[in-house]
């Protein structure tokens, strides 16, 4: 079982909740990313079930400041944007070309150790940290009703970046 209770709505860029919306597209802007208002976007809601306290919580950094956050999922023509926010966490935005971008490499081991069942989300990887070599990946969470179809939407978008 999950740590958190997830849930997934489709919508666009455009109907994201801000400060999201804002702050995805300060990103694009910033890296002169060209991503459309009607660009697909799926909103997850990500509630703790529990959270690990004490010392032991705070010295592996397993305490999610936020009982609940939101992640959104932006994917552009050419470019996945990934955005997470939390009241006190902020807004935090990545970006990948599709091109470079994939879903694998995440063992069942890791995500057991996480606390993170199967089937509720994907690892995005192909992020990179300005000034730092090497790829980054993000866990997106994902749930019900359309958790299945966002991860089904990146991977169709994947496979036609690389074809």
């Amino acid at each position: 079982m999950s740590n958190y209770e997830r849930s997934t709505t489709a919508m666009t860029l455009g109907t994201l909740p801000e400060p999201i919306r804002t702050a995805i597209r300060e990103k694009a802007e910033a890296l002169h990313l060209t991503v459309a208002e009607d660009a697909q976007a799926f909103l997850t809601l990500s509630r703790q079930r529990k959270q690990k306290r004490g010392l032991f919580g705070r010295m592996s950094g397993a305490i999610d400041p936020d009982p609940e956050h939101l992640t959104a999922m932006v994917i552009g023509a050419k470019d996945v944007l990934v955005a997470r926010h939390g009241e006190q966490s902020g807004t935090q935005v990545l970006a990948a070309r599709l091109e470079d971008a994939d879903t694998q490499g995440v063992s069942a081991e890791t995500y057991a150790a996480a606390g993170i069942a199967p089937g509720d989300g994907m690892s995005v990887n192909g992020f990179r940290h300005s000034g730092e070599s090497g790829r980054a990946s993000f866990y997106v969470g994902l749930g019900a009703p359309e958790g299945d179809n966002a991860r089904d939407a990146l991977e169709a978008a994947l496979r036609r970046a690389k074809a």
